[in-house]
């Protein structure tokens, strides 16, 4: 009989945690849960169901016959790079990959088929069962195959990730409830984040629906959820910051004299009530400007935002006064902004670009149009940056057009970092009515692997590591 102590109830914790991720709630278990889920013969009856989810869940825990075999002439600096390119089965490669970076990787952001049903993409975006196979569960047939292909690679996925790990995971409308269940069975409810909204096109196209796609999502979930705010964007330019606010109670301040800057001609100004259009101000002393200063404390009575300890801080951390006219309404400029927590709408605002521009970019950089909708190095840097780590490893292994590889080079090339990306990409066949086969390609991981080359060369010498090593699975 096996006698709980407190490490073994923590190695216990940790069993139920990475199996059942789902009955965690604000870092306790639900007990009902558990129990449900124990004793449920049929596994499948319980979440989200399709035929097949548990041979498909099995596939993430049986071994991988494949190998890593180096293609030294495809890759670049394979001596001292730490950048690794995948070609193969992203199923296999994560199953290899894990043996090395278990619990390792600092950020993940996928972008998988949607199963659109469409078949007009480089690759073929249709998981739908087909017509001649018996399926008699509507929900199988449209949904079925796309499940049971994003599912044993999502629950590999948590494996990698650091405890302080984040993963985004690119979608429309088609999966969107189907994988957001799916994650929170697999990363638990209790360490969801958001669901973002790109605006991937400012030109949607008019086709005959009920309404313009203009948005794509991204999930997103942390490993362990923290208390650390993600990072937005700082802002770049000084703006008018008001410090008069309706809601705040009457307070004095007092500005010191020969820091307030003001438009205001050399005068003495006598104390008394100012206006602006909205609020009231009382000056209770005489106060002077000289050359565009304040020369004599401004004292004032008003609705402050800021108390008085606050205001000396803000100036001794270097924050600009003005008082620009006789009204008398104080604002502020910061020198230095801290990043704000990024909003769930990701737009050109944010600096994020669209599918239009991702798709020029791509091909001025591989001189011929051959990927429809690849997302654009600036959306994935603006994720990365949420929750940053300048010597973290990332990982896509779904590397597309290899626009996750571009970015992480580029945040290296900003900020001096030695960041290190892990792409993983399929070698599809590409049809042979495409632009991309008519350029020249006949595999999707070609058209990957000639732009994280031709970004390799552009940055070579201005990052730490622009090479990369390129193995295929045999």
């Amino acid at each position: 009989m096996i006698q709980f102590t407190f490490e073994n109830m923590e190695s216990l914790m940790e069993i139920i945690r990475k199996y059942h991720p789902e009955v965690f709630l604000n870092n306790e278990i639900d007990l009902k849960k558990l129990k449900q889920i124990l004793e449920t013969k049929n596994r499948e009856k319980s979440g989200l169901h399709w035929t097949g989810k548990e041979n498909s869940k099995k596939q993430a825990y049986t071994r991988s016959e494949f190998k890593y075999l180096l293609n030294a002439e495809k890759s670049i600096d394979a001596d001292i790079s730490k950048n690794i390119f995948i070609e193969g089965d992203n199923l296999d490669a994560l199953k290899l990959l894990l043996e090395h970076y278990s619990k390792s990787i600092k950020a993940i952001y996928i972008d998988p088929p949607y199963n659109t049903g469409s078949e007009s993409f480089v690759y073929a975006d249709k998981f739908a069962a087909q017509k001649n196979k018996k399926v008699n569960n509507p929900f199988d047939t449209l949904h079925g195959n796309w499940l049971s292909m994003i599912y044993p690679r999502l629950i590999l996925s948590r494996e990698f990730l650091r405890d302080d790990g984040v993963i985004f995971v690119s979608i429309d409308e088609n999966e969107l409830a189907n994988l957001k269940l799916l994650l929170d069975e697999i990363y638990g409810e209790e360490n969801f984040i958001d669901i973002f909204s790109w605006a991937k096109t400012e030109t949607p196209a008019n086709l005959s629906r009920k309404s313009k796609k203009v948005l794509e999502y991204v999930l997103c979930y942390q490993k362990v959820k923290d208390k650390i705010k993600f990072k937005g964007i700082k802002k770049t330019s000084p703006s008018s910051n008001g410090l008069l606010n309706q809601s705040n109670a009457i307070n004095t301040l007092i500005f010191p004299k020969n820091l307030v800057k003001t438009k205001i001609p050399d005068r003495v100004i006598p104390k008394g009530t100012y206006q602006t259009d909205k609020y009231t101000l009382e000056l209770l002393e005489d106060t002077e400007v000289h050359n565009g200063v304040f020369v004599k404390e401004v004292i004032l009575r008003g609705k402050f935002k800021w108390t008085q300890p606050k205001l000396d801080t803000e100036i001794q951390k270097g924050t600009t006064i003005h008082i620009p006219t006789i009204k008398l309404s104080p604002s502020y400029e910061k020198t230095a902004y801290d990043e704000e927590v990024p909003p769930n709408l990701i737009n050109t605002k944010v600096g994020v670009e669209t599918n239009e521009s991702a798709s020029k970019s791509l091909t001025e950089l591989l001189g011929a149009k051959v990927f429809d909708f690849p997302k654009p190095p600036s959306l994935i840097k603006y994720l990365f940056g949420f929750s940053d780590d300048p010597n973290g490893v990332f990982m896509d292994f779904f590397a597309g057009s290899g626009a996750t590889a571009q970015a992480i080079l580029e945040m290296n090339e900003k900020d001096g970092g030695n960041r290190k990306y892990i792409c993983v990409q399929l070698p599809e066949e590409i049809k042979k009515n495409s632009p991309a086969y008519a350029a020249g390609y006949r595999k999707i991981s070609e058209i990957t692997h000639k732009r994280v080359t031709n970004v390799s060369q552009l940055l070579k010498g201005k990052v730490n590591d622009a090479g990369f090593i390129y193995y295929e699975l045999k």
